[in-house]
């Protein structure tokens, strides 16, 4: 119970940063990663051990396969290779955790296990635009404080992540209905079916005179065309300048809500600490 508190009192204070600043700065999550590691010395020092998620060369095969399908990412998504190349310096910082936990004794190995793969999992879901990279950011911190236990998965992160989507299933299914009924199009705006079909459930157009610091536009303009972005999540903008600079091709633009994925991210933990995974808990009373 006592890594609970300090946590909910950044996981609060987060919160409150996001709504009023749409950012919250990395020493948040660095603080609660060094907690983490403070918590592992003092365990070390009981003699307190965790369960490894899995036999090292069980880690090894799934780091593996996460570098080829990193490398096969630069190599197909050409278009994006410059943006995707940023990411370069926290693959090096998670190789180096990857690394540590081979050699590190109990409970750090399962500290940097935990890290390790909760960071291929955020990967995946931010390159998918599921998700925010600041709020992943905010689920590595807590693997490294919190262990699957048997109310939630192996992996307490991931449980958590289960319950924020659970807990806001019913915002995407509001916006595809509002779609629908509205018979929204993209009307001059280019992108994938994929693309299109994300922002049914996680958008939708107004004018661009209603355009404000609390919506987040999914559309962009590039050499002259309106395009899909690729992934959600808020991003930094400014208004006046975005409309001005896309008035001459639109009316109406794409834009998601500005609610931050990290409240339900907060409500997330606290349901999975004290409750567990609720969809492991939904299916094991389907099934």
């Amino acid at each position: 119970m006592i890594r609970v508190i300090p946590v909910l009192i950044l996981l609060f204070y987060a919160c409150i940063e996001d709504i009023k600043k749409r950012e919250i700065e990395d020493w948040v999550w660095i603080v609660m990663i060094a907690i983490g590691l403070l918590f592992g010395v003092y365990d070390y020092s009981q003699n307190i051990t965790y369960k490894t998620l899995a036999e090292n060369i069980t880690l090894i095969k799934i780091i593996a396969l996460f570098i080829i399908v990193y490398i096969a990412i630069l190599i197909l998504e050409k278009s994006s290779f410059q943006e995707n190349i940023k990411e370069t310096p926290y693959i090096l910082a998670f190789l180096g955790v990857s690394v540590l936990m081979f050699f590190a004794p109990n409970p750090f190995n399962v500290i940097f296990q935990n890290m390790s793969v909760t960071f291929i999992f955020i990967f995946f879901i931010t390159f998918f635009g599921l998700m925010g990279g600041g709020d992943g950011k905010a689920l590595i911190a807590l693997s490294s404080l919190f262990f699957g236990t048997e109310k939630t998965l192996p992996i307490f992160s991931i449980s958590v992540f289960d319950n924020s989507l659970i807990l806001v299933i019913f915002l995407p299914l509001a916006i595809f209905f509002y779609n629908v009924l509205k018979k929204s199009k993209f009307e001059g705006i280019e992108g994938q079916k994929l693309a299109k079909i994300r922002a049914y459930f996680t958008g939708y157009p107004i004018c661009i005179a209603h355009l404000s610091d609390k919506t987040f536009p999914l559309v962009f303009c590039e050499d002259g065309k309106l395009k899909l972005r690729s992934a959600l999540g808020t991003i930094e903008y400014d208004v006046d300048k975005y409309r001005e600079e896309i008035s001459p091709y639109t009316e109406r633009v794409w834009v998601t809500p500005g609610l931050p994925f990290l409240i339900p991210i907060t409500l997330g933990f606290i349901t999975a600490y004290f409750y567990g995974d609720l969809l492991f808990k939904l299916l094991f009373y389907l099934f």
